[in-house]
């Protein structure tokens, strides 16, 4: 199992946070590489849905259930090309100020090969999409705010 992780201060409340990560229809306009997002069923704790994914020139898709959500911590869980599991921390500081933690645990399918790929280039994009995607949901919440 590899792992890459993340964090950022965000200028909102963590509730703030929980509602944008539920908000699962409108992940694609912060997250990177998610292209499309279809048959949601429901909100928060227990809300699962189907999810298209590029990486460079490979797309992948697979489903997603939403294991626990509150303004503290939400997780999800994946199958489908890459299981996974998101772990998202939400640590109130001063001034209404979020620190969003993001943990992903995943597992490349495959041989001997998968995990040399994976510690090679796929370990190091996954790191970069973290960071890019927690400065996205940043942006996007604090332009929200005002």
């Amino acid at each position: 199992m590899s792992h890459v992780e993340g964090s950022i201060s965000i200028n909102v409340s963590p509730k703030a946070i929980q509602a944008a990560l539920e908000d699962v229809e409108h992940a694609p306009e912060w997250a990177d590489h998610l292209e499309k997002i279809e048959d949601v069923q429901g909100r928060g704790k227990g809300c699962t849905y189907r999810w298209t994914y590029k990486q460079g020139i490979i797309s992948f898709s697979g489903s997603t259930k939403i294991l626990e959500s509150t303004p503290g911590r939400f997780i999800m869980a994946t199958t489908g090309g890459i299981p996974s599991t998101w772990t998202w921390t939400m640590l109130p500081l001063d001034n209404n100020i979020t620190e969003l933690k993001l943990s992903i645990e995943y597992t490349v399918p495959g041989s001997a090969f998968g995990v040399i790929a994976d510690k090679l280039v796929i370990e190091r994009q996954n790191q970069k999409s973290v960071v890019e995607g927690l400065t996205a949901l940043k942006n996007r919440l604090e332009s929200i705010r005002g």
